[in-house]
């Protein structure tokens, strides 16, 4: 047990190291030898836990999907709701949060799209995508219940999601935030003019 738990150690150290690099210089500008040397080990070892590349970019997108995971078990309870404004408030912290605490894996997955490299298309497939898909379900039932206007649900989503990652996307490229606000008045002001735009005046849109 104790050797196990020094593997899934190392592995994780391996996992790490490899965002930081891979966010630092890219895909192709990473090395095998720069990566075991990050690691303080050599090439065969580095082998020993991840045989490919492919191996490793797997681990990496489970690493984030887990944390993923953790971290939305209050977006799920809001789903099957039907308080906008805290559904809306709770996906706006969820991208913000992720791009303030995570900026290494946000720059390697705008890296890998660069490159047209595998893991962007694999983590957009197993995690964006549901994500977005979610947030549309949730507009389509509003819809359907007379809470929103006739959209898009999917333009809309979309939309949504688009305005939140714009302002962590700025902070993650050029380190400051586009507006001098704190987070809880920016998710708020976006909310409103996102809900102004989509929710029928009975159900918090303009009067």
């Amino acid at each position: 047990m104790k050797s196990r738990m020094k593997s899934d150690a190392r592995r994780a150290s391996i996992v790490n190291s490899a965002i930081h690099l891979f966010a630092e210089k890219g895909f192709r500008g990473t090395t095998t030898r720069e990566l075991a040397g990050a690691l303080g080990v050599t090439e065969p070892v580095l082998y020993q836990h991840f045989e490919t590349k492919n191996d490793l970019y797997a681990a990496i997108i489970e690493a984030k999907a887990e944390q993923g995971r953790q971290s939305a078990a209050g977006f799920l309870e809001h789903l099957e709701g039907s308080d906008d404004r805290a559904l809306f408030t709770h996906v706006a912290e969820l991208v913000l949060a992720s791009h303030e605490e995570d900026p290494e894996f946000h720059r390697l997955l705008l890296f890998s799209a660069l490159e047209r490299h595998e893991l962007a298309e694999r983590f957009f497939e197993s995690q964006a995508i549901c994500f977005h898909e979610m947030v549309t379900g949730y507009i389509r039932r509003r819809i359907r219940e007379g809470a929103f206007r006739a959209v898009n649900p999917r333009i809309a989503a979309y939309s949504f999601i688009g305005m939140v990652t714009q302002f962590g996307l700025v902070q993650v490229l050029f380190g400051h935030r586009p507006v001098t606000v704190g987070r809880k008045k920016l998710i708020g002001e976006i909310v409103s003019i996102f809900l102004n735009g989509v929710a029928l005046p009975s159900h918090g849109g303009c009067q």
